[in-house]
């Protein structure tokens, strides 16, 4: 039988220089030295005799080649992953979980109505469904998420397009900031506290001080507390601009619309029911 003259550990590294943008940021992220990766992917390309990284203004650059071969690695790659989760799946007797992580902002009645069906269907299957908000950076070292809901976009992960939610931004209807209008209150922002579900707005650095929470219903509670000003998802808080315990700021460009895509662990216990549930919640609007 022929033997591999390549390892998995090269073709995760070459994997790793290109998604997360470098030599540098993948010895990181890898926990090894740069010089370790470059020595890694040099020994890659003399076993194979072809060149897969170039040289462009001083950035690691696929070559034709490096394309077709990157793609290939990946299915060998996540294949090997796969039978090493599926052999934890056995010492674990058999005990199947799905890990959903979705960030605060999205809000979906077709989700949870899609989800239900599922965990109605199949009930051999645990799932831990976790709000938390991340950064475009964070989303590459969810190992042991096998779906992730965000508003970023990483086009070599390959995205299911969900869809849009609308946000304002609301204060309690006392608060300071509804005393101002328009170009006015983009200048008041910077004097008063935000409450921010998104680690990574522009908004957060225009505040003089920002409050990070994990959910819509903690961002509320703040506000109806008079502490600062949030930017929320329109449908959760509906109801309550309709009771007025909450007010939206009279600003032009306040209402702010996020995309959001879905992720699948592509190493993930590969069985037909998260296919399933991956098709029934993917492309709502196709």
């Amino acid at each position: 039988m022929e033997k591999s003259r390549t390892t998995l550990d090269q073709w995760i590294t070459l994997q790793a220089v290109v998604d997360y943008g470098g030599f540098a940021q993948a010895a990181e992220i890898l926990h090894r030295t740069q010089s370790s990766v470059s020595y890694t992917i040099n020994k890659l390309e003399q076993i194979l005799g072809i060149e897969i990284l170039s040289l462009e203004k001083r950035r690691a650059v696929l070559t034709h080649e490096g394309e077709l071969l990157l793609e290939l690695s990946r299915e060998i790659t996540e294949k090997a992953i796969s039978l090493e989760n599926r052999a934890k799946k056995i010492k674990q007797n058999n005990k199947l979980k799905i890990n959903l992580l979705i960030d605060p902002l999205y809000t979906s009645d077709y989700l949870l109505n899609k989800i239900s069906v599922f965990i109605r269907d199949n009930r051999h299957y645990d799932l831990n469904i976790n709000k938390v908000s991340l950064n475009k950076s964070d989303i590459f070292s969810q190992k042991e998420n096998d779906i992730i809901i965000t508003h970023h976009y990483i086009k070599s992960l390959q995205p299911i397009v969900l869809e849009r939610i609308k946000t304002v931004l609301v204060t309690h209807p006392e608060h300071p900031l509804q005393q101002y209008a328009g170009d006015e209150i983009s200048q008041q922002l910077q004097k008063h506290t935000f409450v921010s579900l998104l680690p990574d707005t522009s908004e957060n650095s225009n505040s003089i001080q920002n409050v990070s929470v994990g959910s819509v219903e903690t961002a509320l509670n703040l506000i109806q507390h008079s502490i600062g000003y949030s930017r929320l998802p329109l449908p959760l808080i509906q109801d309550e601009l309709n009771k007025k315990t909450i007010k939206q700021l009279n600003m032009q460009q306040e209402e702010k619309e996020y995309k959001f895509y879905l992720y699948m662990n592509k190493n993930s216990f590969p069985t037909e029911d998260i296919k399933i549930l991956l098709s029934t919640i993917g492309n709502k609007n196709a």
